[in-house]
């Protein structure tokens, strides 16, 4: 009779210990290995010119020359097709979804910047490119805008920069 008292207890005893279950919800993500910016890319300076005349800039949606800016990936790793860029700057309040602020002395004068394509790429807009044999040039151009007119003389200047996510 006392082992079968002993027996009951331990059972009943066990079934006071146990405790609420428990779930682990393990996630992960596994993303494309990045490509290298270029050496002669990390940092681009881009002259857009040292005799815009304020003449030429009265106009309401006048603009100096397109100059060119090239950013270079390379070293992709084979399984990496694609990059997507996202541009990041100070958007200018005049136009914030196409030009950035100019930080310079002019006055009523923006930088615009896009694709050679024509692609606006004003901040927080992206574009997409499609890696062959491990690179890929984003051919870019930007320019003095002003879209109002009534630019005034002085400096010009605005910093741009990109980042970017690899498939």
């Amino acid at each position: 009779m006392k082992k079968l008292i002993g027996m009951s207890f331990l059972v009943a005893s066990a079934s006071l210990f146990a405790a609420d279950p428990v779930t682990l919800n393990i996630t992960g993500n596994i993303v494309a290995t990045p490509c290298q910016v270029s050496s002669d890319s990390v940092t681009i300076g881009v002259d857009l010119g040292q005799n815009i005349q304020a003449s030429d800039m009265q106009t309401a949606g006048a603009a100096a020359g397109w100059k060119p800016i090239n950013i270079k990936l390379v070293s992709c790793p084979a399984g990496t097709s694609s990059v997507i860029m996202t541009m990041h700057g100070t958007a200018d309040p005049v136009q914030p979804a196409d030009l950035y602020l100019n930080n310079g002395a002019a006055q009523n004068v923006s930088v615009q910047l896009q694709s050679t394509g024509g692609t606006v790429l004003g901040d927080g807009k992206t574009i997409t490119g499609n890696i062959s044999s491990g690179a890929y040039t984003f051919p870019l151009q930007a320019r003095a805008y002003t879209k109002d007119g009534g630019a005034t003389p002085g400096t010009i200047a605005a910093t741009v920069t990109a980042s970017f996510v690899y498939n």
